[in-house]
């Protein structure tokens, strides 16, 4: 396979062109396929394991440098051409790539930014301090208790949550019309309600006050079914989150027990809420969502933003109250959910900019807090966050 990939660099431009798009077509027929990293995505997190994956067009020989049009890496163990395509597998020391052998079978990379969290126990569920204990002691939390820890290997979670202009590239590209995208179930449901876009999907909204707002492309898409949600995601080359890893995402590893993203207490001026009245942020203030990473002070330990508040976010789970309450044998170990709902509902995490469903912001913001809603309803103050393995 060497030889075949060298054999392309080196042919006459148009000839590489065409062999390129055969020998990725043929790769991409795999039954099984690897996950790569965008060279971008690499300054903004951890680093992940060894080897990785990348893929950029050559802007530079001598040293060899990769680029994917958004930021560069330097690439050692291979020879190119100035604007040959190259696809490489290799070590990342964090500053040099170096090529130890050829792709096999790729997935291109996620159509938004990703932050990497490492493999590694995170605390999940009530902290049983502070706001948790709080808001515990008033019986809103049982279904968060008891605190477990959770081993988690690695994962790609999205910086933002899924904004309207990139729903809308998922909708250009035929997202409503390839059942490909969709599981058997979202596809017949999809037929049977004649769906070609979410609810609430024209720019301009008027929520709960009467306050008009227009949406832009920045803000977060919302009423979205689960099924959507879960199409979307296959079209941008992830999936939906877990609970565990959403909760992770939005609280840190280890030992730490942030209450909310940014730490232990609740501030209104951090994300984006019904008692948000920060200047700063924008004026969101009251029954709107808000253009995402709009409160980056209310980033969470990996830096992603608006974990709390502004929508909530739909994950892979079923729903079940109960179901961290007993810990299976050896403890928990990336847990995928129940196989099924009693209530027929699928989890959310985060928040949003509306409290309806758990008493006031300070209770639906918190990382441990679990929410649920039914897969086939969109929601004015639910989104989606991109994850892959």
């Amino acid at each position: 396979m060497r030889e075949r990939v060298l054999f392309i660099l080196h042919a006459p431009r148009t000839i590489r062109t065409l062999l390129i798009i055969g020998v990725l077509a043929a790769q991409c027929t795999a039954s099984w396929a690897v996950y790569g990293v965008r060279i971008s995505d690499l300054k903004h997190s951890p680093a992940p394991p060894n080897p990785i994956k990348v893929w950029g067009k050559v802007v530079s020989e001598a040293p060899l440098r990769l680029s994917d049009g958004r930021d560069q890496i330097e690439v050692a163990g291979i020879q190119a051409r100035t604007d040959d395509f190259i696809v490489a597998v290799g070590d990342w020391s964090g500053s040099v790539l170096t090529v130890n052998g050829p792709v096999t079978a790729y997935i291109g990379p996620a159509r938004t930014e990703m932050v990497y969290v490492a493999p590694g126990s995170f605390l999940m569920g009530n902290s049983g301090v502070g706001d948790d204990l709080l808001y515990d002691q008033q019986g809103f939390c049982p279904d968060e208790k008891p605190l477990h820890s959770v081993s988690m290997p690695g994962y790609w979670i999205a910086n933002y949550e899924v904004t309207r202009g990139e729903y809308q590239a998922f909708m250009n590209a035929g997202g409503y019309t390839n059942s490909s995208y969709w599981s058997t179930a979202g596809w017949n449901w999809k037929l049977l309600k004649g769906r070609t876009k979410p609810d609430y999907w024209a720019e301009p909204q008027t929520w709960c006050t009467g306050k008009p707002f227009d949406q832009t492309g920045s803000h977060p898409v919302v009423g979205v079914s689960y099924h959507e949600a879960e199409a979307y995601c296959a079209w941008a080359g992830g999936r939906l989150p877990t609970e565990a890893e959403r909760e992770k995402a939005a609280r840190g590893a280890g030992s730490s027990l942030n209450i909310y993203p940014w730490g232990d207490h609740w501030d209104a001026d951090k994300c984006n809420n019904l008692y948000d009245h920060n200047p700063a942020g924008g004026g969101y203030d009251r029954c709107q969502t808000a253009p995402v990473g709009n409160y980056p002070t209310g980033a969470s330990p990996y830096g992603c933003q608006d974990m709390a508040g502004n929508v909530w976010e739909t994950c892979k789970d079923w729903y079940e109250e109960l179901y961290y309450s007993p810990a299976p044998p050896g403890g928990w170990d990336d847990p995928q959910g129940p196989a099924s709902s009693s209530t027929g509902t699928r989890a959310v995490r985060g928040g949003g900019w509306v409290y309806a469903s758990c008493g006031n912001s300070a209770i639906c913001c918190r990382c441990g807090n679990r929410g649920k809603y039914y897969p086939d309803n969109g929601q004015n103050a639910i989104g989606i966050r991109l994850a892959r393995s």
